[in-house]
């Protein structure tokens, strides 16, 4: 914008301040007001920013350990792989390998020292903890009691401060308020978070069909699942998809819905349009029974020592 002053040239010399002053005045506007491209100055609030959501969050009381007085909350992997666990009286949130609790196993796992004072020995945890940078830790106990449900793939786990999501390309636990956390698979891992992606929403979204988890295939065409750990006698059993359209999480579930029925041993047992039937001989006492639960939709699952 140009502004002029017409000034006469008697009173030149002696209004050139005032002119000065008067053009500043008449062309000086806040940029706001003018459409430009500078922005308000922040707001000087002191509230912290919202946190935000968890992305395709969970129910975490579905998570929380079945005896009231331990204060976690775990889940395992649909690949079975690996079982975390966010402990709020830890103040940390960590993941082990699944169902032995053995050494973790991927490349690049450090030796550390044991927990009771041994020799050092491969971690078996990698985990953060609140106010500290990731690390990897030996335990001499799983990190979560009992049998944990399954996260299904693009969900998050949220809870006390602390985030856990498990993706195709692993699993991933950080601290919400430094961001600070790590990623764990079969591959390798990393001291950072891997958050899952979000698109951002367009005016009329596209409808997206859902895509339920690949199943690692066995021979004659059937689906085998990571283990599920018997509560009786704490050792793993197989889980095998024999025939239907299940998924390895639908399966663990349900699986784990049976463990817990006050009622199940019984040689038959029905619940929630599921027949299970036990099979076995007096040895099976001590590394667990096979199990074969049937639906009417056609599938048949198979839980064996």
């Amino acid at each position: 914008m140009w502004c002029m002053t017409r000034i006469r040239p008697a009173v030149a010399l002696a209004s050139i301040a005032g002119a000065s002053l008067l053009f500043l005045a008449a062309c000086t506007q806040d940029a706001s007001s003018t459409g430009g491209t500078e922005s308000a100055a922040p707001s000087t609030s002191g509230e912290a920013p919202a946190a935000e959501a968890p992305v395709n969050g969970v129910d975490a009381k579905e998570y929380a350990a079945g005896d009231p007085e331990t204060d976690s909350y775990g889940f395992v992997t649909p690949s079975g792989k690996w079982l975390c666990a966010i402990i709020p009286t830890k103040k940390l949130a960590g993941c082990a390998s699944h169902p032995t609790a053995g050494p973790l196993g991927v490349p690049g796992t450090p030796q550390i020292a044991s927990p009771d004072g041994g020799p050092p020995a491969e971690a078996n945890v990698i985990a953060v903890e609140a106010g500290k940078e990731p690390s990897f830790q030996n335990w001499n106990q799983a990190p979560f009691p009992g049998n944990a449900h399954v996260l299904p793939y693009d969900t998050t786990l949220a809870i006390d401060g602390f985030s856990c999501n498990v993706q195709f390309s692993g699993v991933s636990c950080r601290e919400d308020a430094t961001d600070k956390g790590f990623t764990i698979s079969t591959s390798g891992y990393k001291f950072e978070y891997t958050p899952i992606p979000v698109s951002l929403p367009s005016a009329i979204p596209p409808p997206i069909a859902p895509t339920p988890a690949p199943l690692p295939q066995q021979a004659r065409g059937s689906n085998q699942c990571g283990p599920i750990v018997y509560p009786e006698t704490g050792k793993p059993a197989t889980v095998v998809i024999v025939k239907g359209t299940l998924r390895c999480d639908e399966a663990h579930t349900m699986l784990t819905k049976y463990f817990a029925a006050p009622d199940k041993s019984e040689p038959v047992y029905s619940f929630d349009g599921w027949e299970c039937r036990l099979a076995g001989d007096p040895g099976s006492a001590e590394i667990g029974y096979t199990i074969n639960c049937t639906d009417g939709n056609g599938n048949t699952v198979v839980a064996q020592p």
